[in-house]
Formats: structure tokens, sequence, C-alpha cells
């Protein structure tokens, strides 16, 4: 099964972003995730499509199965 740690923000121009993470740590927070966020929208680190983020919306990790045709 493939993980991915799926990261919504919301920029400064009221539109949205996802950032994903392929095969996040097993043991990964929703605080841990969040503190790291909080410091990058904090000193504005992160420009998306010319728009700095404000804002964490979701954070989640999607599993993915991939099964054979039969």
């Amino acid at each position: 099964m493939k993980s991915t740690l799926k990261m919504i923000l919301s920029l400064e121009n009221g539109k949205s972003t996802t950032l994903s993470l392929a095969s996040p740590r097993p043991d990964l927070t929703e605080a841990e995730v969040t503190g790291v966020l909080n410091e990058i929208i904090a000193k504005k680190a992160l420009i998306i499509g010319g728009s700095f983020v404000k804002a964490v919306k979701r954070i989640y990790i999607q599993d993915v199965d991939d099964k054979a045709l039969a």
C-alpha cells in the first residue's frame, strides 16, 4: 500500500493548493506537520503562483492500494 501525506493550504489570493509528500514516516503526527507548516507560513517561505500561504486547511494521509487486473 502506498501512503501520501496531503497538506491542503489556503493562499492569500483566496485560492488553495495541495502539497503531497510520498511515503511519510508511519508515526508522523498532525501536531508535527502543523508545527512545520506554521513556521513556513510565519516566515513567508512558500509562494505558490505568486501568492503566499496564509493558513493550513487540512492535513491527512491518503493510502492507495494497487490491484492487478485479473
